[in-house]
Order: structure tokens, then C-alpha cells, then sequence
């Protein structure tokens, strides 16, 4: 399924060659969830002569839910299996809110997603969550004050039995990069990097295919201990040097105008050499930080997004130098890709994160989920 997934649809042969598995297997498998109702087959004929005449997607008539929490605001979403956006709708959410306001915010996001499920007759199958600072071991969220106990407690209630999936931003827009990669992106472990309104990062594993993602706070790494005062607390965060609420006073434009120019705002604002050599300076700090922590991970493979993304060979020189001056051996070994993070399309991170929370749980419903861990412990009782 996430093959399927990652493909945007797939040919049974295209599987069969590229998971493993035999064309048996395959048709086997495939068979069961067509009869699930989690995968669907068309007539598409193949672009080569020969080819099948039958290309198997993600269902249209499975439902996801989502909340992401991101560039001060709350964004609320339902898309189909398949990725079909069918609700979106966006909430004001200010950096500093108190936890009263993050609340009373959430619950107008849930609610609006309860009524569109209500309207619309629809089944949600899974709800993704996706906060930025979100670490279920710590108690208090530095980023934002959101509670999410209470959190979950509003979706249980609105959705009795519907599985959560909630996730530090970060990971939600590694999944969904990872989808915009596709099955022709990497086969091994890289770290992915995004700064925008945030700065972070996570280690992608490509572990068999398996795409699991690991939190790095890249963003809240201490550059300076005298620098400017990041919103998580500390002084001299990256954050505080990359976000575009640092980056927008420099630009003499309001962060609000900025994001909505999106990514591609080096290309749209006017930038001058000052201006310029001040932005690569801060993109040289970006740079030590990932060689910092390609220092405690294998990989030397980079994917960056936001808007360091968008300034061209003079961005990437500065990131480099950076890498340079603090990896163990250099960035030689260093592969580092722009990539796009879509900023703007929310909450397609969250809806990612869905439903690769979905696939992951074998597309059950919870209810079928529980019974069937109870089966496979029975029967490792009885061999």
C-alpha cells in the first residue's frame, strides 16, 4: 500500500517487481483490499505495448482527518485515501498564545471538522496531528501551549474510536516530502531539513522502504548563547537567525506578507547586497548545524526545504562553507538537494501524516486493528 501510495498508483507487475514479492502475491493481496474497499482498480492502459490495462490506486470512498498547527495558524482538513481534499479551512493562532487561547482555538478547529464529517455524511478512518515542538515525553510543549491530552479527549469525543496519529511537525513534513520524492527518490537514510516560520529537521530511514522518521530539533540548536531570543526561551537558537519572523524585520516586510509569498519570496522581494550578504551569513549557520549533526548520523545525504531553497548557487555556497567548517572531514562527502516544501498547502503535511499512520496500522479501522493483535498474541501463545 505504500508503494501504491508513494507511486500515485501502481501497475500489479510494477509491485511485484519492486516490493518483492511474486505477481501471486501480489494479486492475492490486492484482492483482499479491493474487498476491503482500501484499494481500487481502473482501466488505465501502460505507456509501453504489452503492458497491463489496469492501475490500482489508493480508495476515494476512505476518509482522513487532520489539524496542523502551522505558520500561526490552526488548519483543519478531509481528504480521501486516494489524497482528494474535500474540506480545508484555517483558524488565526498567534506565536505566544497562552494555553487558554491554543485551546479555545483547537476546540473551534475540531468542531469545524466534526461539522464537515456531520454535513458531508462521512466516515473518518484515522485524524492526523501535526504541532510543531510536539514530544510526548516532555509535559509542557515550548512552541505551542497545546494541551494534547485534551487535545485527544475533543477528537475521541467528536469521533468516538476514530485512531489518532499525532506527530511533531517536522515529521509530518518529512512524510509528505517523502512522498513528493516518489519510488525514484532515495533508497537510503537521509536527514531533511525545512525552514520557514520554524526551523527543523528529521533522519528519514528508507530501511526496506519503511520511512520512518526521528525528530532532530535542529532549529532550537544553540548557535550563540548571546544571540537573539528564540520563542522557545533560549537565546541564539538557529530559529532565531532562520525563521521567516527573523528574516521578514531585515527584509523591512511584515512575516504575515512574507509567508504569503511562500517559498519562492527571494525571488519576489526585493533583496539588496547588504541585505544579501546578511542572509548567506545566517545560511552559513544553518550549514554548521546540519554538519553538526551529520555528525552524529551516518548519512551524508541532505534534503532542504523552505525558502533557503530559493536562493540559488550563492545560498548553496554558504550552506556548504558552513557544513564545511564543522563536519569530520568536510562536505565533500556531502549530497545536498533543494527541494520545495509546499508551504501554503496546508494541511496536506497533517493529511499525510494520516495516511501514513492509516497504512501503517494495515488500513484497519481501531476496532479491527485491536482484534487482530489479539489474534496474532493468541496465537504466539499457540503454536
Amino acid at each position: 500500500m505504500n508503494y501504491v501510495w508513494k507511486k500515485k498508483g501502481s501497475f500489479r507487475t510494477d509491485i511485484a517487481d519492486n516490493v518483492g514479492l511474486t505477481e501471486a502475491s501480489v494479486s492475492r493481496i490486492v484482492s483482499e483490499l479491493r474487498s476491503e474497499g482500501v484499494l481500487s482498480e481502473k482501466r488505465q492502459p501502460a505507456e509501453y505495448p504489452g503492458g497491463p490495462s489496469a492501475i490500482l490506486t489508493l480508495s476515494k470512498n476512505r476518509y482522513l482527518g487532520a489539524l496542523e498547527v502551522s505558520s500561526n495558524r490552526v488548519h483543519a482538513g478531509v481528504a480521501t485515501l486516494a489524497g482528494d481534499r474535500v474540506f480545508s479551512e484555517r483558524f488565526d493562532l498567534k506565536d505566544g498564545a497562552s494555553a487558554e487561547a491554543v485551546s479555545q482555538v483547537i476546540g473551534t478547529a475540531v468542531a469545524a471538522l466534526a461539522d464537515c464529517a456531520e454535513r458531508s455524511r462521512l466516515q473518518l478512518h484515522l485524524v492526523g496531528v501535526s504541532v510543531p515542538g510536539y514530544d510526548p515525553r516532555r509535559a509542557a510543549n515550548p512552541i505551542v501551549m497545546l494541551n494534547p491530552s485534551e487535545t485527544l479527549e475533543r477528537l475521541d469525543a467528536s469521533f468516538p474510536g476514530v485512531p489518532v496519529e499525532i506527530a511533531n511537525s517536522i515529521v509530518a513534513r518529512a512524510i509528505n516530502q517523502r512522498l513528493t520524492l516518489g519510488t525514484a527518490g532515495v533508497s537510503d537514510d537521509y536527514l531533511y531539513v525545512f525552514a520557514g516560520h520554524g526551523v527543523a529537521a528529521a533522519l528519514v530511514s528508507e530501511f526496506w522502504g519503511n520511512g520512518e522518521v526521528t525528530t532532530c530539533e535542529i532549529g532550537h540548536m544553540v548557535m550563540d548563547p548571546k544571540g537573539p531570543q528564540c520563542r522557545c526561551g533560549h537565546f541564539g537558537c538557529l530559529e532565531a537567525y532562520l525563521s521567516t519572523s527573523a528574516i521578514a524585520p531585515r527584509l523591512k516586510i511584515d512575516e504575515v506578507e512574507l509567508l504569503a509569498l511562500g517559498d519562492a519570496w527571494p525571488q519576489r522581494v526585493p533583496i539588496s547586497e547588504k541585505t544579501g550578504a546578511d542572509l548567506n551569513a545566517r545560511l552559513s549557520r544553518l550549514g554548521m548545524a546540519i554538519g553538526n549533526a551529520l555528525n552524529l548520523v551516518r548519512t551524508r545525504r541532505v534534503f532542504l526545504g523552505g525558502w533557503p531553497a530559493n536562493l540559488g548557487e550563492a545560498g548553496r555556497a554558504s550552506i556548504l562553507a558552513g557544513i564545511d567548517s564543522c563536519l569530520l572531514g568536510g562536505a565533500g562527502s556531502v549530497v545536498l538537494n533543494f527541494v520545495q516544501s509546499e508551504l501554503g498547502s496546508e494541511p496536506a503535511a497533517a493529511l499525510s501524516l494520516a495516511t501514513f499512520g492509516y497504512l501503517k496500522r494495515g488500513a484497519q479501522p481501531a476496532q479491527e486493528e485491536e482484534n487482530v493483535l489479539a489474534q496474532a498474541g493468541t496465537e504466539s501463545m499457540n503454536p
